[in-house]
This record gives structure tokens, sequence and C-alpha cells, in this order.
């Protein structure tokens, strides 16, 4: 259904069936405030979530994936600087990202430190469930 709208020119959408309401909207990219701190579950569902990578290098990458379906933000707001680019070294608990899933900010946090490799999604793109966001060089 996402993606029926997403290529749509509807840009509101909005479906109350027994009681189960849907509210899809377009172009109101709203400033992604921080919500509540990833609470313990959300912090161990992105460590389930994040798998080591053997590259040809025989470098081992960390792939955090997302742990939920939303709207991938770089950033706090569209104004602001990413959380972090690619080489940047990133601590274990920070802040990689912000999932908006049916209107609620969702901080994803790095499971691990070290360097940040690649960025798997692009701001304000649809991020799937366990699509690859970001890999990260522990060390």
């Amino acid at each position: 259904m996402i993606s029926r709208f997403e290529a749509s020119s509807l840009r509101l959408l909005e479906i109350e069936e027994d009681g189960c309401r849907i509210h899809m909207e377009k172009g109101s990219v709203q400033a992604a405030e921080s919500a509540a701190a990833c609470d313990a579950a959300q912090n161990a569902l992105a460590e389930r979530n994040a798998e080591p990578v053997h590259t040809a290098e025989s470098t081992t990458l960390q792939q955090i994936k997302a742990p939920l379906v939303g709207v991938f933000y770089a950033a706090p707001s569209p104004e602001a600087q990413p959380f972090v680019r690619p080489g940047d070294r990133v601590e274990k608990g920070q802040v990689l990202c912000i999932l908006e899933a049916m209107k609620m900010m969702n901080e994803l946090k790095s499971p691990v430190s070290g360097l940040l490799r690649s960025v798997g999604c692009r701001n304000g793109e649809m991020a799937e469930y366990g699509q690859v966001l970001f890999e990260v060089e522990p060390c």
C-alpha cells in the first residue's frame, strides 16, 4: 500500500475501517525531533540486526540494518548537519539516524564503536525492514 501511495499523485491518504486508521501524507517533511531515547528493546533489536560482513580486504564490517519500515532521516532537522557521514568515528550508543514510522520518530543507535564506512539510504527515503543502513568497521 505504501509503494502504491508513493507512486501515486496523491498527497494525503486517510483510511478508517473497523476501528483501524491509516494516515499517509507526502511533502510535509517535519523537523525530526528527538523522540524519547530508544528503549532497551529497540537497542536489543538494533544489536540483533547488526551482522558482521567479511569483505575482499578481509576487513570485518558490521552491518546495521533497519529494525522497522520507516522514513530515513540523516539529520535531526532539514537544515541540520547529518548525524554521521562515511569516514566518521562512531561510538556505541551514538545516534546514527532517525526512522519515522506512523508519525513516531525512532532514533537508531550504533550497537558498536568504530569507523563508519557506508550509509545505505538517502535522506527522506523509505527504509525497508532489514535494509542495510550503515556499515561500521569495528575498532
